[in-house]
């Protein structure tokens, strides 16, 4: 993926948006609402045994100094382990890397979104299949990650929910910083603030008396900012550079959607919390 791909990929989804206005109030509920009336049909039992709760590698089982309390690699096999909660009874554990999944299962089932996890699951073999028939090589998991984030962020705003499509696009930027794809990863941030400049509501293709937006209620957040900070200077940016791409960023953005604020007024708002 490149920085032409995305931008495009932006305006494509920026311009469908605008045209798709009037259409979306009459779409499917958004998904809290199918969280909240799902029957989880099918939805296995909760695993009593996944993980170790002693100070054990869960690779090589060879014994630990400690459980660590966090990502961390076995001094002796140097496979990485990772901390999580089991559902099953709270029980603080250490898993292996593919056992990650098993957990987002497992805390799909205890919180009610087994439906809605299966859903994604089939979101993301299909994106798998399709990114490996038009490559001829099977795609990593990061890309098939961002690709269903992509498209997840495209159905809530589709639907009006502007609030949880900006959170999808938080986790597209993380997907890309965690692959070192710092330009990109940037550039996702400017995304993101934006949106949170122009204040994000969730409408769920209600009425047009609730606004996608609300400027007054915007808030900038500060570990978003923090890490735009960083990103920054990774770059090496001036304030002049910062303030050309998330114009060039922003600017299809703003024209292709509902957003009441342009990028030449948001762009002081972001200056004075990143300078």
């Amino acid at each position: 993926m490149n920085s032409a791909f995305l931008i495009v990929a932006i305006i494509a989804a920026g311009i469908y948006l605008y045209f798709k206005q009037t259409v979306v109030q009459n779409q499917e509920k958004s998904e809290v609402d199918f969280r909240d009336s799902s029957t989880q049909k099918g939805a296995p039992s909760l695993d009593k045994t996944i993980g170790e709760t002693k100070p054990i590698c869960p690779y090589c089982e060879t014994k630990l100094e400690k459980k660590p309390s966090r990502k961390k690699q076995c001094p002796h096999c140097e496979n990485y382990i990772y901390k999580r909660t089991r559902p099953y009874d709270d029980a603080h554990i250490i898993i292996r890397e593919d056992q990650i999944e098993d957990m987002e299962e497992q805390w799909a089932i205890a919180n009610g979104q087994y439906d809605l996890y299966k859903k994604e699951q089939k979101r993301k073999e299909r994106i798998k299949n399709r990114l490996t028939d038009q490559s001829g090589n099977e795609p990593t998991k990061e890309d098939v990650e961002f690709r269903a984030l992509n498209e997840k962020a495209t159905e809530y705003e589709f639907r009006g929910d502007w609030g949880f499509g900006r959170n999808i696009r938080l986790k597209m930027a993380q997907n890309l910083g965690k692959r070192e794809r710092f330009y990109l990863a940037f550039r996702m941030y400017c995304h993101v603030c934006f949106i949170d400049i122009n204040g994000p509501n969730n409408t769920s293709g209600t009425s047009n008396e609730y606004p996608y937006f609300t400027p007054k209620n915007a808030i900038l957040a500060p570990g978003v900012i923090s890490l735009m900070k960083d990103l920054i200077e990774t770059l090496n940016y001036d304030t002049e550079e910062t303030r050309k791409e998330f114009i060039e960023v922003t600017t299809p953005i703003h024209d292709g959607t509902p957003t009441p604020i342009s990028p030449e007024k948001a762009w002081p708002k972001l200056k004075k919390e990143l300078f």
